[in-house]
C-alpha cells in the first residue's frame, strides 16, 4: 500500500482538485466563461465515439426547448431536449447497464449558472441511463432547477431513486441565500420521500472559503429547518470534503461523515487504485467515524480518461476500465457506501480548466460508451445513507 499521507494528499489535491471550481460565481469567472460559452455548446453537442445509449426517439410536439425554466403543466409533456429533440417518458433496457452502483454523482452537463439552457428533458434523458445503474444520485447545486428537474424526471419515470442535493457553499452569501431558499422550495413542491440527505456545500473547508464554525452552523441550520418542517423526518444534513479533511469537529458537526477520495489524486497505479482507497478511507474517514457511531460514505471516487498523469497515475480508457473492474464490485462486497464520479464527461470543465477537469464521466457528454467499457454487473449489499 501507498501510505496516504495527508499532507501529500492535501498537496496533490491543490495541484489537480476536480470540484475546487465548480460554481461559477465570481465576476472575473463569468466574464471569462461568457466568451467560451460558444466553444462550450459546441464541444457539449460534438458527437463522440461509442454507441448511443438510452437516446430516445420518439415524443410530442411542444414549446419546452431553450431555458429549462418552463416546467409543462401537462405532466405527459411534451418534453424536449436543449437542442430540441422530442424526449418520450418510456425506458428501452440496455443490456450493457447494470444497476451495479451504490450511488453516482450527477452534474447534469447544461446546467451552468446563469445560463441554465438544460431542460427537463435533458434529465428525463439522463435518468433513463442512470436509473440503469444505482438507485441513488448526488447532485452538486440548486440553481438551473438541477434539483427540481432530477425529481420531476424521477416522479414522471415512476423510478425508485433517491437524490442528495448540495446546498452550494462558495463564500457568496448570495449564492448560497439563493441556494438554500432553492432547496426548501424543492422540499415544499416535492416532499422529502426521496431526499436521502443533503450537503450543505462541497469542500468549502479545502478550498477555505468558509471557516468550519461557520460550515457547521449552517449544517445545524439546514437541519433544524428540515426537523420544525418535517417533525417526523431523518433527513441526515452533512458536508463533503477531501478525506483527509475529516477530523473530530467535522464528524462532530455533520450526521454523515462524506468523504471525497481519489486514488488518482494519491499519484498510485490503478492496479492498487482500489485497495489504497479500501486503506485510506478506512484509516481517514470510516474508522474515525464509527469509533463516534456515525456512519461513512465515499462521497467521490472514479478515475478520469484523459489528461495529465498524477505521478503513477494514468488517466485513460483503459484504466478506467480496470478501476471498474478492481473497485465496484469489491466495494459493494464490502457494503462500502460511495458515489461513483460521475455520470457523464464535462466539456464546459475542459474548455475553461483542463482536458483533466472535463473526462471523469462513466459516458461521453452525448450519453455515449466510452470505447471498449464494460460497467460491472453485481449487486449492491449496502442500504442506505442512514442504516448502519
Amino acid at each position: 500500500m501507498v501510505d496516504p499521507d495527508a499532507s501529500e494528499w492535501l498537496k496533490k489535491q491543490q495541484r489537480a482538485s476536480r470540484k475546487t471550481r465548480l460554481i461559477v460565481s465570481t465576476a472575473g469567472i463569468l466574464v471569462i466563461a461568457a466568451v467560451l460559452a460558444g466553444v462550450i455548446y459546441t464541444l457539449i453537442h460534438k458527437g463522440t465515439t461509442g454507441g448511443a445509449v438510452g437516446s430516445s426517439d420518439n415524443g410530442n410536439d411542444g414549446n419546452n426547448a431553450g431555458k429549462g425554466a418552463n416546467i409543462p403543466s401537462n405532466p405527459d409533456g411534451p418534453y424536449y431536449t436543449n437542442d430540441g429533440k422530442p424526449v418520450s417518458l418510456s425506458i428501452t433496457p440496455d443490456p450493457r447497464l447494470h444497476k451495479s452502483f451504490y450511488g453516482v454523482n450527477y452534474g447534469p452537463i447544461l446546467a451552468l449558472y446563469p445560463w441554465c439552457t438544460n431542460t427537463l428533458g435533458d434529465t428525463i434523458e439522463d435518468l433513463k441511463i442512470l436509473s440503469q445503474l444505482t438507485n441513488r444520485l448526488r447532485l452538486y447545486g440548486m440553481d438551473c432547477n438541477m434539483a427540481n428537474y432530477t425529481l420531476l424526471a424521477i416522479e414522471l419515470l415512476k423510478l425508485n431513486m433517491t437524490v442528495v442535493p448540495t446546498i452550494w457553499v462558495d463564500g457568496n452569501e448570495t449564492t448560497y441565500t439563493r441556494q438554500y431558499n432553492d432547496f426548501f422550495n424543492n422540499l415544499d413542491q416535492h416532499g422529502i420521500s426521496r431526499i436521502e440527505g443533503v450537503s450543505v456545500g462541497n469542500e468549502a473547508l479545502f478550498r477555505k472559503q468558509v471557516t468550519p464554525s461557520d460550515l457547521y452552523s449552517r449544517i445545524a441550520d439546514v437541519k433544524s429547518k428540515i426537523q420544525a418542517k418535517y417533525p417526523n423526518s431523518k433527513i441526515p444534513v452533512f458536508t463533503s470534503d477531501i478525506g483527509s479533511n475529516v477530523d473530530q469537529a467535522f464528524i462532530a458537526g455533520t450526521d454523515v461523515v462524506f468523504a471525497n477520495v481519489h486514488p488518482y489524486f494519491g499519484g498510485v497505479p490503478v492496479s492498487t487504485g482500489a485497495n489504497w482507497t479500501f486503506e485510506f478511507f478506512h484509516n481517514f474517514d470510516s474508522g474515525p467515524a464509527a469509533a463516534a457511531g456515525k456512519p461513512a460514505v465515499i462521497s467521490e471516487i472514479g478515475w478520469p480518461t484523459n489528461g495529465a498523469s498524477d505521478n503513477a497515475s494514468i488517466a485513460s480508457v483503459d484504466n478506467l476500465q480496470t478501476f471498474l473492474d478492481t473497485y465496484v464490485c469489491v466495494a459493494n462486497q464490502k457494503q462500502i457506501k460511495y458515489y461513483y464520479f460521475e455520470s457523464f464527461d464535462t466539456p464546459w470543465k475542459a474548455a475553461y480548466f483542463t482536458t483533466l477537469e472535463g473526462s471523469w464521466g462513466l459516458f461521453n457528454s452525448d450519453r455515449s460508451f466510452k470505447p471498449n467499457i464494460q460497467l460491472p454487473n453485481c449487486q449492491v449489499t449496502a442500504g442506505g445513507i442512514t442504516s448502519m
